[in-house]
């Protein structure tokens, strides 16, 4: 669906489909937890921290972090209130159970879509493999042992499959906590791999092997750590891998025997780095507005007085970059809640969020946080808003303040804290869907939460058929579009834009084909080949 352009685009959609009712933007809840699935099973926890669209479906990691359904905070049920991935089919189903990580799995810590396109011996697969992937840590209080897992979902079965990336002793926690995960090509011996951040345990990889259950061969020792602090962000920008550890930035210097350096130290804004808080948070990679290469951004949280500053880094091409301040959350939210104090934000638990907005077409970058705050009578849940805040970049750099479902009610359950955000993976609706909530070390129960805001539309069903025939991953896109057929096809396709123009020729032949996008500029685009006729969003 195209939604809220110009004349000249709605114009083209009524001559290419069916008459146009256009509606307002709409708050639901997609998500209240404390229920159960159609199988039975219990759908609780105190947060989502990921959602994920993967093959035309969405996926939600749920934590039990201070629920009290969980039996380590005084729950009488051991089988329930552990991590889970749960999957929602269409946006007027309702969420299943996907997959329980198991015993002691609190959270599954990271859930992410990959892209996997070379074998373990660095040769290209005939066509890419796009894996949804989670990953967590169990302490076992027995044997005072900690395994560290990857899980991989098989689509074609829905089953998921484990790899184990590394055991070791206690304490657990912070020592084993896996916050992103990472696919980056050397390019030195051009080999792929997947890495993962573990606690302080260090940065580990592995490679793809189809052969074995879970697909991944992880390499149990590190290959840098240990760390003094977790890391809490991964990304590639200009050819080359990062990490962040409290107030420094580390880059991946490749080759046969890799080294790590520090590519910018944010010690002199602060020393004293709170490991709970972390320093360096949602590192992320978007274009340089001063050239044409990468640039990075990110939020500095250091510790129980952190503000919510985001800067950018750019390259500076000496291997370093240079610092630009962009923006203060504590101020943004203080003008957004007028006769406030924000006293403390934490944000960016993930990256920032990347999206077309489907209003004006303008590249936008989504934050999520939350704010202790006083003063101004506004509702608050143990010290913190208790509303769902956001924040949003364009692409001119400015930021503002959003909140989820309007302004929280004093009787409203508390959503305190959006975690994460992703666009609706449904082809019958324009909508972002947004989950969250963080007990901050509070007692919760079943406080997880996921919202949409959608942009609805009416009658435009005609002009997507057949849809369930094609599977169009990943989406949103970047430089390559990969698609799958019920059946082997040989057809001539085009990718049109908004404006009805076509920017890509090409033919399909096969079930599957992998499609370079990458001379495409961000926005929404549409795929159409024969009688299928689906939408997609190029980002960066």
């Amino acid at each position: 669906m195209i939604l809220y352009f110009t004349k000249r685009i709605l114009i083209l959609l009524l001559a290419m489909g069916p008459s146009i009712a256009l509606n307002g933007q709409v708050w639901t809840k997609s998500f209240t937890a404390g229920g159960y699935d159609s199988n039975g099973n219990f759908l609780g926890g105190s947060e989502v921290l990921q959602l994920v669209s993967h093959k035309n479906k969405l996926f939600a990691s749920v934590g039990y972090w201070e629920d009290i359904n969980n039996i380590w905070y005084g729950g009488t049920n051991s089988s329930i209130g552990w991590g889970q991935i749960n999957r929602l089919d269409n946006p007027a189903g309702n969420w299943q159970e996907d997959l329980v990580l198991g015993t002691n799995y609190l959270r599954p810590e990271t859930l992410k879509q990959i892209i996997f396109t070379k074998d373990q011996f660095g040769n290209l697969l005939s066509s890419p493999d796009t894996v949804l992937i989670a990953a967590g840590y169990a302490p076992n209080y027995l044997t005072s042992n900690v395994k560290v897992k990857s899980f991989l979902r098989n689509d074609s079965n829905g089953n998921w499959e484990e790899s184990l990336i590394v055991q070791g002793g206690f304490p657990a926690g912070e020592n084993y906590s896996v916050r992103d995960i990472q696919i980056y090509n050397d390019q030195q011996t051009g080999l792929e791999y997947i890495f993962a951040t573990v606690g302080t345990q260090g940065v580990f990889k592995g490679k793809y092997n189809p052969s074995i259950s879970g697909k991944i061969d992880w390499i149990s020792a590190p290959e840098y750590g240990p760390l003094e602090i977790r890391s809490l962000g991964m990304s590639v920008a200009n050819d080359t891998l990062y990490f962040s550890s409290g107030n420094k930035l580390y880059k991946r210097i490749d080759g046969i025997s890799a080294t790590y350096a520090v590519a910018h130290d944010f010690s002199d804004l602060n020393t004293n780095i709170n490991s709970a808080v972390g320093g360096i948070r949602g590192l992320t990679v978007i274009d340089n507005p001063s050239s044409n290469d990468e640039a990075l951004l990110l939020m500095w949280c250091p510790n129980g007085q952190s503000q919510g500053i985001i800067y950018r880094l750019e390259p500076d091409g000496n291997g370093g970059f240079d610092r630009i301040y962009e923006a203060k959350l504590s101020l943004l939210v203080e003008n957004f809640l007028v006769g406030s104090t924000a006293n403390y934000v934490l944000g960016a638990y993930n990256e920032f969020y990347s999206y077309i907005d489907p209003i004006s077409s303008e590249h936008i970058h989504m934050i999520g946080f939350e704010v202790n705050i006083s003063g101004g009578g506004y509702p608050t849940w143990n010290g913190y808003y208790k509303g769902g805040l956001f924040a949003k970049r364009d692409s001119n750099g400015q930021y503002s303040i959003e909140e989820i479902n309007g302004p929280i009610g004093i009787n409203d359950s508390a959503l305190v804290a959006n975690r994460c955000y992703v666009s609706s993976p449904f082809f019958n609706e324009d909508a972002i869907y947004f989950g969250g909530f963080d007990p901050n070390s509070y007692s919760s129960k079943s406080m997880a939460w996921v919202y949409k805001k959608e942009y609805q539309t009416n009658s435009i069903d005609d002009f997507f058929e057949n849809e369930n025939d094609v599977v169009i991953f990943p989406n949103p896109a970047r430089n390559r579009l990969n698609m799958d057929f019920e059946v082997s096809v040989n057809n001539e396709f085009d990718i049109v834009n908004i404006f009805g123009e076509i920017v890509v020729s090409g033919s399909i032949n096969g079930k599957n084909a992998s499609i370079d996008i990458s001379s495409l500029p961000p926005n929404i685009y549409i795929f159409r080949i024969a009688t299928q006729t689906l939408k997609f969003i190029k980002i960066d």
